[in-house]
C-alpha cells in the first residue's frame, strides 16, 4: 500500500515534469522561430530599402539582370514591380510570364505603410516563402516596389536543427530530473517507511524505541518531535496506568461492596467486597437484577434514574443467613449533563443490627433477671412486715426465700461485673505454667457432690499423661467450673467427662455430658449473654444465663479457641484449644 502511494506520487511528478518539458519544447521552438523570422524580416527590410534607393537614383539599367546579380550576392530572390503591380524584373522567373502582384498581401501592406511582409505558399516554387516589400519612391513620387523573398525551408531546417538540440537538451534534463526525482522519492519513501514503522511500534506500546533520521532535513526535526512525543506519551501512559492501578486497588480494597452500573443496567465494575457479599466471582457484565434481587433496590434505582439525585435505602437479604444492608446509589456523569451510569455502595449493617438487637436483648434480659428476685424479695418482705414476721414457721420460710433470691441477685451482679471487667480489659490474665490435670482434679472434687445429688458420675480422661499448660490458674479453674456446672445442671442421667486430648496437632481440654443436647440452630448463639435454649428450665435450676458468656470471654482473654459440639438426645461437648 505504501509502495502504491509512492508510485502514484512518482507518476504524478513524472507526468508533471513531462508535460512541463513538452510545453517548454514547443514554447521555446515557437519563440525562437518567431524571433528568427522577425530578425530576418528586419534584415530583409533594410536590404530592400537600400535596393529601392539604388533603383530610384537611376543607377540600374537592366532590372532583370540586376535582380539576378543581387540574388547571387545576397542569396535572396528579388522581384521589381511597377506601381501597378506588374513585374519588371525577377531573379528566378521570366517577368513576362508572371501575374500581376498588386493584390498580394505584402504589396497591399506596402501601399499603406511603405513596407510589408507575409509568409505564404508559393504556387510557383511549391514551398513557403517569406516576402518583404518596400516602395520605390523617386522625387516624392511612387514608382514601384522592391520585393525580396527567402524560402522558409532553410529557416525550418535551422529551426529543426535547433529543435533537435533543444529536444536533446530537454531529454537530458528530463532524465537527470527523473533520476533526481526517483532518488528523492525513494529517499522520502524510506523516511516515511521508518516513521510509519516507528508509529506502529508506538501503537504496540514500544515507547523505549527511538527514531533516528540524521541529515534528513525536516524529517530529522519530525523524528525529534516523535521521540519527544514518545517520551511524553510513555510518561503519560505510565502515570495513567499507575493512577488506574491505584484506583483499582482502592476500589478493590474498599470494605463496602461497590457496583458500577451503566445506563443499560449492566454491572461494569465490582470490587472484592461485592463478590464476597453476593457470593459470585463473576459479577462484571451481568444485569444487576440477576445479582441484587431486591424490589427495594430496583425501586431505588428507578427513583435515582428518574430524579438524577442520590438515594439510599435499607435492604434485607437471606445470603448465607439474614443480612442487613444500607445501600446508597448516586448518578455518575463523565460529561456534564450526560448520565453515564450509577454507583451503588452497600454497607453491611448486619453486625450493627445484631449488636443493637443484643443491646436490646441485654437490657430486657437484665431487667427481667433483676426484676424477678427483687419482686420476690419485696413481696416476701412486705408479707413479713404485714404480720407474718410473728408466724415463726412461715417467717423462717419467707426469710429463706429472700436469702435465696438475694444470693441469685448477687451472683447475677458478680457475673455482670466479671464480664464487664473482661470486656474493658480491666481483669488481667496472669499466666503461669502448671499441670492442667491438677485443675481438673480440683474441679471434680468441687462438682462431685452436686453430681451425686443427681446420681451422675464424673470421670477424668487423660490419655497422654499429665500435660503442662501456660494459663491463669484461677481463670482456668473458673472456666472448668462453669462448664462442669452447666453440664451437671442440664444432665439428668448418665455421666460427666472432663479430659484432655489432641485434634489436628492441637491440645485441648473438654467437658462432655450426656444431656439433652442443643439444637443446631442455637449452637451459634451459645455464649451470648442471657441466652438460654430452655429459659424456664434454666431459671428453675438457678442459672443466670451468663456462665457460658464468662467462659467465652475468659477463653478469648487467654488467646484460646472454644468449640461446641452437640447432638440432640446424645449430649454436648465443649472443647477449648490451647
Amino acid at each position: 500500500m505504501k509502495r502504491r502511494l509512492f508510485r502514484r506520487v512518482f507518476i504524478l511528478y513524472f507526468v508533471a515534469l513531462l508535460v512541463s518539458a513538452v510545453f517548454m519544447h514547443f514554447y521555446l521552438t515557437s519563440v525562437i522561430r518567431s524571433s528568427y523570422i522577425k530578425e530576418l524580416t528586419r534584415s530583409m527590410s533594410t536590404q530592400a530599402l537600400m535596393i529601392a534607393g539604388v533603383i530610384s537614383s537611376g543607377g540600374v539599367a537592366d532590372l532583370n539582370e540586376f535582380t539576378g546579380t543581387t540574388k547571387q550576392d545576397t542569396g535572396l530572390r528579388m522581384t521589381i514591380l511597377d506601381a501597378t503591380g506588374r513585374v519588371l524584373g525577377d531573379s528566378d522567373n521570366d517577368p513576362s510570364t508572371m501575374d500581376n502582384h498588386i493584390n498580394r498581401p505584402e504589396i497591399q501592406q506596402a501601399i499603406v505603410s511603405g513596407t510589408g511582409w507575409s509568409i505564404r505558399f508559393s504556387d510557383t516554387l511549391k514551398y513557403d516563402l517569406l516576402y518583404v516589400v518596400t516602395k520605390i519612391v523617386q522625387s516624392g513620387e511612387h514608382k514601384g516596389f522592391v520585393r525580396l523573398a527567402v524560402p522558409l525551408k532553410k529557416v525550418n531546417e535551422s529551426i529543426n536543427t535547433l529543435r533537435l538540440k533543444i529536444n536533446l537538451a530537454a531529454i537530458t534534463v528530463f532524465l537527470l530530473f527523473g533520476l533526481v526525482l526517483i532518488y528523492q522519492t525513494e529517499r522520502i519513501r524510506k523516511f516515511v517507511m521508518k516513521i510509519s514503522e516507528y508509529a506502529g511500534a508506538l501503537a504496540h506500546g514500544l515507547f523505549k524505541k527511538r527514531l533516528y533520521l540524521e541529515g534528513a532535513g525536516e524529517f530529522t526535526e519530525l523524528a525529534h518531535s516523535l521521540n519527544n512525543m514518545a517520551m511524553e506519551l510513555e510518561e503519560t501512559i505510565k502515570t495513567g496506568d499507575e493512577e488506574a492501578k491505584r484506583l483499582n486497588v482502592i476500589l478493590r480494597s474498599i470494605p463496602d461492596a461497590l457496583l458500577l452500573i451503566n445506563v443499560h443496567n449492566i454491572i461494569e465494575i465490582s470490587n472484592n467486597a461485592a463478590r464476597d457479599l453476593f457470593g459470585s466471582e463473576k459479577l462484571d457484565g451481568r444485569p444487576f437484577l440477576e445479582v441484587v434481587r431486591s424490589p427495594v433496590f430496583i425501586a431505588l434505582m428507578d427513583e435515582v434514574k428518574k430524579n438524577r439525585l442520590p438515594g439510599a435505602a435499607e435492604l434485607t437479604f437471606d445470603l448465607a443467613g439474614e443480612r442487613f444492608l444500607y445501600v446508597r446509589v448516586s448518578p455518575l456523569y463523565y460529561q456534564v449533563g450526560e448520565l453515564a451510569g450509577f454507583v451503588a455502595i452497600f454497607h453491611d449493617t448486619t453486625q450493627m443490627k445484631k449488636l443493637e438487637q443484643m443491646r436490646k436483648d441485654f437490657v430486657a434480659n437484665v431487667s427481667h433477671e433483676i426484676k424477678t428476685p427483687i419482686t420476690s424479695i419485696k413481696g416476701f418482705a412486705e408479707t413479713l412486715l404485714d404480720g407474718a414476721l410473728y408466724d415463726k414457721e412461715n417467717a423462717e420460710r419467707f426469710l429463706t426465700t429472700i436469702k435465696t433470691h438475694s444470693e441469685r441477685l448477687n451472683r447475677l451482679v458478680e457475673d455482670l461485673l466479671i464480664i464487664s471487667r473482661l470486656e474493658l480489659g480491666v481483669m488481667t490474665v496472669n499466666k503461669t505454667e502448671f499441670h492442667v490435670t491438677d485443675i481438673i482434679d480440683e474441679v471434680m472434687q468441687i462438682s462431685i457432690v452436686r453430681a451425686a445429688e443427681k446420681n451422675l458420675s464424673i470421670k477424668k480422661s487423660v490419655d497422654q499423661g499429665e500435660a503442662l499448660i501456660n494459663a491463669d490458674r484461677d481463670r482456668l479453674t473458673q472456666i472448668l467450673l462453669n462448664l462442669t456446672d452447666n453440664a451437671v445442671k442440664f444432665t439428668d442421667k448418665g455421666e460427666i467427662e472432663i479430659g484432655l486430648d489432641r485434634e489436628d496437632g492441637r491440645h485441648y481440654f473438654y467437658v462432655r455430658d450426656t444431656g439433652p443436647g442443643v439444637p443446631q440452630k442455637y449452637l451459634s448463639r451459645l455464649g451470648e449473654r442471657f441466652f438460654r435454649v430452655d429459659p424456664s428450665r434454666s431459671r428453675e435450676l438457678g442459672g443466670t444465663g451468663l456462665g457460658l458468656a464468662i467462659v467465652k470471654h475468659l477463653v478469648k482473654a487467654h488467646g484460646w479457641e472454644m468449640k461446641i459440639e452437640s447432638e440432640e438426645g446424645k449430649g454436648t461437648t465443649v472443647k477449648v484449644f490451647y
